[in-house]
């Protein structure tokens, strides 16, 4: 009779499987671990384009255009193909949903590879719980941006070399690798993650890499992954409406980055345009960046955390050594890195410091219910302890909820609508990343006020944009958000709205 029914046998059998499958109730918590993080991002979502680099991303992926340094390939491909999806809002909401749904597999990837740690179910779900409404990534799944994919893509890294640890073959050591490279292509700091892999792979198993097919599936993935920096060059060659990898020259015309060659690729993809920026800060003052950092830590974990994360990393470290060791590498890598980085929105680039100590969370938290089970007269209980970790979460919702809700934050696009609305006719605009990309979007997405020159400041010099303004200013009225002394100086300034419209000296005096 089985025989005569091979095809009914298999179903009942996948059947069966797949309801084993959804019996367990790990799997359970990995729904739980994506589900309950989605919805809260999307009840606090961001509706429309939000400012600065959101506002850029958004509007190089709407219009196939090109973005500053690091070029980030891979977000505007994936973004691309997001956008095909049939979503509710305007672009600008459907991106800022792409961050929320990265955010989410984050959390999820992240309770599976604390399941492979040994931690429990309750101590599992605190600890993502304590990550997933930390403000800074709570916040940074609600707009477009591209930390939480990067934090998703170092997720998948670190559980794939635990899987290869487990079971060592070239094609799961060449999943990892694959995810590497292509991350580099949605994040440059990557190459933080490097030495940590490097060591995770020398300490499990060396021998592998005594094996020609290992190198050569290694090879692979590699060649595989970097196919998605040729999208900068062909997209380049479509001369995109949107291009911010390039300058203006003091005549006002577009130098874009020759993304054809080598060089200039390689001028995008490594960020030589923030070289200045990187360790920028002089040993005396790293101390006050180093507490701000640790505060930062303290408030992200909601206090209760930070305790627990740091047993975790200890025990962890006595335990394994070799995974133990490859966390504390990233966690120090990325830490000391954006530590020394001068620039003023570092604090939202600790992302993949946040998601090393959730997993070090989850495994302190495990101790200490382990600790509490083998009392003979517990106190604190291994069930009170579950309250405490697990109402730590809701209160952290609600706490920080309040810090990080958008979801009726229109402010960016009624600022950019404004501005439209009140400059003249063929006005040349200036104006920095709170204004330029949002009125941009406006223009080359929604076709508003396509007769409006607008100039990113950071993509021309000073002595260029004061050179073309005096160039410009009887020709085309010319509006800038904070005109400099330099400026003042020549010219006279105009409050109209956002903006101040910038008059010569003889036409501000009659």
């Amino acid at each position: 009779m089985v025989d005569q029914f091979p095809i009914l046998v298999s179903r009942s059998r996948r059947g069966n499987s797949i309801i084993k499958w959804l019996a367990v109730p790990a799997n359970w918590t990995a729904v739980a671990a994506f589900i309950l993080p989605f919805v809260l991002y999307l009840l606090t979502l961001a509706p429309t384009i939000y400012n600065l680099d959101s506002a850029e991303f958004t509007t190089a992926v709407a219009t196939n255009g090109l973005i500053r340094a690091t070029g980030y390939p891979l977000y505007l491909l994936l973004g691309n193909l997001w956008s095909w999806l049939p979503l509710p809002g305007d672009m600008g909401y459907r991106m800022n949903l792409f961050s929320a749904f990265n955010g989410a597999v984050t959390i999820l990837l992240a309770e599976r590879i604390m399941r492979r740690l040994g931690v429990g179910t309750w101590a599992r779900l605190a600890a993502v719980g304590l990550l997933a409404t930390a403000p800074y990534f709570w916040a940074l799944s609600l707009i477009a941006e591209v930390y939480t994919l990067h934090t998703a893509l170092m997720a998948g890294v670190i559980l794939a070399l635990l899987r290869w640890a487990d079971v060592p073959t070239p094609l799961r050591l060449a999943l990892p690798i694959l995810l590497m490279t292509l991350s580099l292509g949605n994040h440059a700091a990557t190459i933080l993650l490097v030495p940590a892999c490097l060591w995770f792979v020398l300490t499990c198993h060396p021998r592998q890499m005594l094996q020609s097919r290992v190198w050569a599936a290694a090879l692979g993935a590699v060649l595989l992954g970097s196919t998605v920096f040729l999208l900068l060059p062909i997209r380049y060659t479509t001369q995109p409406v949107f291009n911010y990898a390039g300058q203006y020259d003091a005549a006002g015309v577009f130098q874009p980055a020759n993304l054809q060659t080598l060089a200039g690729v390689w001028w995008l993809i490594t960020g030589q345009t923030f070289a200045g920026q990187m360790f920028g800060y002089r040993l005396a003052d790293m101390w006050p960046q180093a507490t701000g950092f640790g505060v930062q830590l303290w408030t992200a974990f909601f206090a209760i955390g930070v305790g627990p994360g740091v047993a975790g990393a200890l025990a962890l470290l006595r335990r394994d050594w070799r995974s133990g060791g490859m966390l504390l590498l990233m966690f120090l890598a990325n830490t000391i890195f954006y530590i020394n980085y001068r620039v003023v929105d570092k604090n939202t680039m600790f992302l993949p410091a946040y998601l090393i100590f959730a997993l070090w969370v989850g495994v302190g938290y495990q101790l200490l219910l382990d600790w509490a089970a083998q009392q003979e007269r517990p106190f604190p209980s291994p069930q009170f302890i579950r309250y405490v970790i697990v109402g730590a979460v809701v209160l952290a919702a609600g706490f920080n909820w309040r810090l990080v809700d958008l979801s009726d934050d229109w402010s960016t696009r009624k600022q950019a609508e404004t501005i439209l609305s009140l400059v003249e006719p063929d006005a040349l605009v200036f104006g920095w990343w709170d204004t330029a990309p949002s009125i941009q979007y406006l223009q080359l997405v929604e076709g508003v006020r396509p007769d409006v020159t607008v100039i990113n400041r950071f993509l021309i010099s000073p002595e260029d944009m004061n050179q073309l303004i005096l160039t410009e200013l009887d020709r085309r009225p010319v509006y800038i958000n904070n005109p400099s002394i330099e400026l003042l100086q020549r010219t006279t300034a105009v409050a109209v709205g956002p903006l101040y419209r910038l008059e010569s000296r003889s036409v501000g005096s009659e």
